[in-house]
């Protein structure tokens, strides 16, 4: 019987590129820009990036003056962001940990706590957003990236006319919440990955479960700019492939 589960560890291999050195277009032109938006100044900052892969928005929030404590539960992708951060000299503290059990980090450290393209191979959302509202400040926020739940679901894919142009994307069997393949990120990781599918209720109804509000929703689109150097990302700029989440603990 096939599992419907996923962790870092499967397919880290496939990330290490995508997550170490560039980032990917997708990561660097689309996610990463809308990321550090919502984040907002991070100087003097103690921040979490929970599933920080191979380090890539560790080293970007360092770089700005945060001071960042990484965890992912991939000991191979540690081991790639350890490598790298100690050949630019970055002062990250990284750890390896399932994210529904960081104990051995002390109740209301972090002033905020990132999570980029992570919450996406997360087995237990409740108990890891549970987690999270112990680890962050009154006042501090929880900001996090995911593939576009509306837009990004097992049975969606885009509608191609004779010539193979891109006519629009069909979207269907929003409510079903499984494991899947995602096709969205197969452009900058090679080989098959899991991930799971979750509604927009699901993602905003478990913050509020935890005491987190929802300040800002940001789906970020390349720019004119952008699709001048990286023509091939034209495609999402006429449908959001990904929400960006700022959420406050509480609201003051």
């Amino acid at each position: 019987m096939a599992q419907e589960t996923s962790t870092f560890q499967e397919f880290a291999d496939e990330i290490a590129y995508f997550a170490a050195e560039s980032g990917g277009d997708f990561q660097r032109f689309i996610i990463a820009p809308a990321m550090l938006e919502a984040i907002g100044s991070v100087a003097g900052k103690h921040v979490l990036d929970l599933y920080c892969g191979a380090g890539y928005l560790s080293r970007r929030l360092s770089a700005l003056g945060a001071k960042v404590t990484a965890v992912d539960s991939s000991e191979r992708l540690i081991g790639i962001a350890g490598e790298i951060t100690k050949r630019e000299n970055d002062q990250i503290r990284y750890a390896i940990a399932e994210p529904t059990d960081l104990s051995v980090i002390e109740d209301s450290t972090f002033d905020d706590i990132v999570c980029n393209m992570g919450l996406m191979v997360t087995r237990d959302l409740t108990g890891t957003i549970a987690e999270l509202a112990r680890l962050v400040k009154l006042g501090g926020r929880f900001i996090f990236s995911v593939l576009h739940p509306c837009f990004t679901m097992p049975d969606c894919c885009w509608i191609k006319d004779a010539d193979g142009k891109d006519l629009y994307k069909s979207v269907d069997d929003y409510f079903s919440e499984n494991w899947f393949p995602s096709d969205m990120v197969s452009s900058i990781r090679s080989g098959e990955r899991r991930i799971k599918h979750r509604t927009l209720s699901r993602y905003i109804n478990s913050l509020g479960a935890r005491g987190f509000t929802v300040r800002r929703i940001i789906e970020p689109a390349p720019s004119p700019d952008v699709l001048v150097l990286k023509p091939h990302l034209d495609v999402f700029a006429r449908v959001p492939a990904v929400l960006v989440v700022e959420a406050v603990f509480p609201y003051l």
